[in-house]
């Protein structure tokens, strides 16, 4: 993955699908189907958990919590297919989920949860504005996430979840400056973004596998291999079937040269991304790529022709197709000297 797009999915992943420790005000009528619904939204099982947060939607028609989950349902949808199949039911979730807190907030301006909310609201948006490369405006609405964080918590200063939202401003603002020359330099707040987030994660109601995530993410990104090692492994553990987890290990063991075991990470991952039903075979068109450079670095070069002879015989829609050249010439290369060795041997 290039740099710019593992900061997207970090940012993104980072606000996902967190929450407050409910109080008042909205929380009064939460129930325990979101905790359902995100479960089985980490095991990867998309369509039951909207089932579950529609349900929770029919019962609360007023209160945001459902949509929110249901926004950042369809948010990781998108990411983890690589696909904007599901747009539309994300927009209308989270114009929902900012309509209602803005109607709560009406009613009880020291509602912390109902901030909290629209900020993660926000979020979902600055996310989307830049993985369009709409930088200025995902910059303007991650101010306003931001600000609605900040609320929240000074509301509730047990309202730890809000950290997740913070500090991955603080890490990810101190990123922008070095991308976006146009943004003033502030100072590196990246360890304190990092500290927020595992704030977050250790005290948080519903930040645990999400703020793990984002950990991940930024771990990769900042240069902590050995930290992202071991965070990437303990997700893969936890959800053994969700390919969405199984991401970070091989790319952190290739950006390291460790072909062994990047190969081996990077056939489990083509195991789990065959077993999906994938709407465009993005992904496996990259993983696949990716298993047969490692194949060629470890000398075992009829395996790595046929790996990366698959990464180009995947059908693809022609938008995928204009997103894969690079990785789709690269894979023919690797077909190429994997035949050259192949002759050199006989």
């Amino acid at each position: 993955m290039s740099k710019i797009k593992i900061i997207i999915i970090a940012f993104l992943a980072s606000l996902l699908l967190s929450a407050a420790e409910l109080r008042a005000g909205i929380s009064q009528d939460f129930d325990g189907r979101i905790d359902q619904g995100l479960e089985i939204l980490y095991q990867g099982d998309y369509d039951s958990a909207v089932v579950i947060f529609d349900s929770f939607i029919r019962d609360h028609p007023k209160n945001p919590a459902g949509y929110f989950f249901k926004a950042g349902l369809y948010q990781t949808r998108m990411s983890a297919y690589e696909s904007d199949f599901w747009h539309r039911y994300y927009k209308n979730s989270v114009d929902s989920a900012i309509m209602l807190c803005d109607l709560a907030l009406d009613d009880d301006p020291g509602d912390a949860w109902a901030y909290f909310v629209r900020g993660g609201s926000f979020s979902y948006i600055a996310a989307w504005d830049a993985r369009q490369g709409k930088y200025l405006a995902a910059f303007r609405n991650g101010l306003k996430a931001v600000a609605d964080f900040k609320k929240a918590r000074e509301i509730d200063s047990t309202l730890y979840d809000a950290y997740i939202g913070i500090g991955s401003y603080h890490y990810f603002r101190t990123k922008a400056t070095s991308l976006l020359k146009w943004l003033p330099f502030i100072g590196d707040a990246r360890e304190q973004g990092v500290s927020e987030i595992i704030t977050a994660v250790e005290k948080g109601r519903y930040s645990r596998v999400m703020g793990q995530n984002a950990l991940l993410w930024i771990y990769t990104d900042y240069g902590r291999d050995k930290k992202a090692l071991e965070l990437g492994r303990l997700l893969e553990k936890q959800y053994p079937n969700n390919p969405f987890f199984h991401w970070a290990v091989p790319e952190v063991l290739w950006r390291q040269k460790r072909w062994p075991e990047a190969e081996a990470a990077f056939g489990r991952l083509v195991n789990l991304l065959e077993g999906q039903n994938a709407l465009n075979n993005y992904n496996k068109v990259v993983a696949s790529y990716k298993l047969a450079k490692c194949l060629l670095e470890n000398g075992k070069y009829h395996s790595a022709y046929r790996a990366a002879q698959q990464s180009i015989s995947y059908p693809l829609d022609q938008d995928t197709a204009g997103r894969l050249v690079n990785e789709r010439r690269r894979a023919q290369e690797v077909m190429l000297q994997a035949e050259k060795r192949i002759r050199e041997n006989q």
